[in-house]
């Protein structure tokens, strides 16, 4: 592993530490019995004890997750827009990855929001300023730079990118386009669960959230232990083999099949693929620059890249572009603009 790798990793842990509340500051201590002052307080405080696994959450983590969200998106906007190689997006992603996958366990996530969001339509106090800023700034950056997210923000998108292989087995054309109708009922189905009964839809469709889970454990026994606080002499694990299986099967798919959550599960990705549709920069082919070699159509992760039956032209679906400049990476002719 690189140095500057081990390096941004260190780092992530020395901001969760530093971040996280110690437990001289949060507050919470165990009374003694002279605090108590009698068996009644005694007894009252046993019945409403209730035991944390870890310690409390500061207030400065909504900041963080909003600050981190933005400063992503205006780095994967600012590689698109420069025409950065394709082989630096693993920065951003393993940014996200480090974050939003394993500090924050996956869950501080706007694919998530959606439920939330569907909630929020029918009683409209129950939703957080906070989880409507991460609903919405993506989207708000995609109406400018397409669907940067899905590769610099996005806990799901990230580990997808970082250990898809180097394979791109494309399902055939009919597949592919019935397949794609399954992120539209996936929305359809996490917004009326959540309004009819709660249920977090996204969360069980979500195949990576036993490493989510596994690393944010580690990740937070480790902070625990540094503050002081009390950990179990044991290996933690967390998710069972049918957990773990799935987790298994979603990377070796995804090491022949590009991106399989991102193009047939993920409802957010109905939401940025219709503000891409009409976002201020669309990446383009330039007729007159383009020789026809197909390498852009080869190399596209998502299959948004397709030639023209009638005039033989390479077009580009803004639906489905998820901007990793992989195209304009390997053009020979630099056709691919914006």
């Amino acid at each position: 592993m690189k140095w500057w790798r081990v390096a941004g990793l260190l780092a992530l842990l020395a901001f969760q530490v530093l971040a996280g509340d110690s437990p001289a500051s949060s507050g919470y201590s165990i009374p003694s019995s002279d605090e108590l002052n009698g068996n009644q307080a005694i007894a009252n405080y046993r019945a409403n004890f209730k035991p944390e696994l870890y310690l409390p959450e500061s207030n400065v983590w909504p900041f963080a997750d909003l600050a981190v969200l933005a400063a992503m998106l205006v780095a994967g906007g600012m590689m698109v827009w420069r025409r950065a190689h394709s082989r630096w997006f693993w920065i951003p992603a393993a940014v996200t990855l480090g974050y939003f996958g394993f500090i924050r366990g996956g869950c501080i996530c706007p694919v998530g929001s959606v439920a939330n969001m569907a909630i929020a339509l029918a009683h409209p106090t129950m939703i957080g300023k906070t989880t409507a800023l991460m609903f919405f700034l993506p989207l708000l950056a995609a109406l400018v730079m397409g669907r940067v997210f899905c590769v610099s923000g996005c806990p799901l998108g990230a580990i997808q990118h970082l250990l898809g292989g180097k394979k791109n087995i494309h399902p055939p054309a009919a597949l592919e386009r019935s397949l794609r109708w399954l992120p539209v009922a996936a929305m359809i189905a996490t917004a009326w669960l959540a309004v009819r009964g709660g249920c977090l839809l996204v969360c069980i469709l979500d195949p990576y959230k036993t490493a989510f889970f596994f690393g944010y454990g580690w990740i937070h026994r480790a902070v625990n232990w540094l503050h002081g606080g009390l950990v179990e002499p044991r290996f933690f694990w967390v998710g069972d083999l049918t957990a773990w299986g799935i987790l298994l099967g979603s990377l070796l798919l995804g090491w022949w099949v590009q991106r399989p959550f991102c193009r047939f599960v993920c409802p957010y990705s109905v939401l940025l693929g219709a503000f891409s549709a009409v976002s201020l920069k669309r990446r383009e082919i330039a007729p007159e620059q383009c020789i026809k070699c197909g390498i852009c159509e080869k190399t596209c992760p998502v299959n948004a890249i397709a030639r023209d039956a009638k005039t033989g032209e390479f077009k580009i679906s803004s639906f489905h572009c998820i901007q990793c400049n992989r195209c304009s990476s390997h053009c020979p002719t630099a056709a691919h603009l914006h």
